[in-house]
């Protein structure tokens, strides 16, 4: 519902010339913000490939005229007044008196004018109200994230650290927070894949591409690859993919795809053999819950792969997030994660700890010079006080339940 709310509103307040280039994506579509919002909705080949077009499209425009383009976040951005009017819709009335004190107006057109103007006031609101947006105003803003990038950022992370364990593994696997489906298709070459994501635009391009594959047609994963490998380098994850041939050479079995919340899975107990998890934890509401969900669905000496953001992570998106005045935490990273406190959260609910690796790690004078820009005096003074040789941003661990 909210990609068709999303389009309309699009379509209306785009420039003619930026309206064209959406309009010859889909000719002669009566509506185009129905054509569209249907396109995300399904789940075949013809929507692949329109896909492709369509994010190719939108990166150049992201290039060439930022202000027009599908942003989240931004607020000089013609996207940006929809989701000040979306999260007026969710916020209850206490929220709104703060912000009607705050910027001494009761008129919303008045109000997402201070919002786009006033930087401090962005920060307060992202403070104060963003971050404690529920589980269901997360993924609903999530369907909008999903319009910025085909992928979900979790494939390299996938490859160097799961993948050469997946090789060697049988049984079933699930792929919490499956995303665009990238690691799905590769597991189902070696395991039984189940497949479970909250974002329905991404879940329907994960079926479309797992369909694609076992019907044979492979041709389209050199472009997706070049398509993934495109996106991860606009967010500065530089790596070089195997080629398609070589990831996908096997033969597939038919993967099994949910939508839902990974803290309420739809599997009985002691189902998996596995569970892969990665750039997904950070995003969710209660982790504590879907770490229970995982305990539960996990067949003892079963085994979790997991990543998440460490408090140098947190560091680094808070310097931007202030920088730049966003109204919502950075990617929707609602959690950060140290070593100790991820292996105690597992630990909690069963789970020893097998492999813990920090990674993504920067140069401590490269990390110093970004906390130099936070607008924050005491994070960077906190932040120097124990230097070391680099600094990892994310970390990947392996957890088997007892």
């Amino acid at each position: 519902m909210i990609l068709k709310e999303f389009f309309d509103y699009y379509f209306q307040q785009v420039d003619e010339d930026v309206l064209k280039i959406f309009q010859d994506l889909l000719p002669s579509r009566e509506n185009l913000a129905d054509a569209y919002a249907e396109m995300f909705s399904r789940n075949d080949e013809e929507s692949i490939a329109f896909l492709f077009e369509f994010y190719h499209t939108t990166r150049k425009l992201r290039e060439t005229n930022p202000g027009q383009a599908i942003l989240f976040n931004t607020h000089d951005n013609i996207c940006f007044p929809f989701f000040v009017n979306y999260i007026w819709q969710v916020i209850n009335k206490e929220q709104k008196e703060m912000i009607y004190r705050y910027t001494g107006t009761c008129n919303l057109d008045e109000i997402i004018n201070c919002f786009n103007n006033d930087i401090k006031l962005r920060n307060w609101f992202r403070q104060e109200i963003g971050v404690y947006l529920g589980q269901e105003d997360l993924f609903n803003l999530n369907e909008i994230v999903s319009l910025q990038n085909f992928s979900s950022g979790g494939e390299y992370s996938f490859l160097k650290y799961v993948y050469p364990h997946v090789q060697k593994m049988q049984g079933r696997v699930l792929d919490a927070g499956c995303g665009a489906g990238f690691a799905t298709l590769i597991m189902s070459q070696y395991m039984d894949v189940y497949s479970v994501d909250a974002c329905r635009a991404r879940l329907e391009r994960a079926m479309a591409l797992s369909n694609m594959m076992n019907n044979g047609h492979k041709d389209v994963f050199p472009q997706l690859i070049k398509l993934i490998e495109e996106e991860l380098g606009l967010m500065e994850v530089y790596c070089e993919f195997p080629l398609a041939d070589e990831l996908l050479h096997g033969c597939a079995t038919p993967a099994a795809f949910s939508h839902g919340s990974i803290d309420s899975l739809p599997f009985e107990n002691d189902f998996f053999d596995m569970i892969n998890c990665l750039d997904v934890i950070e995003h969710t509401y209660n982790p504590a819950a879907i770490v229970a969900e995982f305990s539960r669905v996990l067949k003892p000496g079963g085994r979790v792969f997991v990543t998440a953001p460490t408090k140098y992570g947190e560091a680094e998106q808070r310097i931007f997030e202030d920088r730049d005045g966003v109204m919502f935490p950075a990617m929707l990273h609602m959690h950060h994660f140290e070593p100790a406190s991820l292996t105690a959260l597992f630990a909690d609910n069963g789970f020893r700890e097998i492999e813990l690796s920090p990674f993504d790690c920067v140069k401590w004078e490269d990390f110093s010079s970004v906390v130099d820009f936070s607008p924050t005096s005491n994070m960077a003074a906190e932040l120097k006080i124990q230097p070391a040789q680099e600094v990892a941003l994310q970390i990947f661990a392996i957890y088997e339940k007892k």
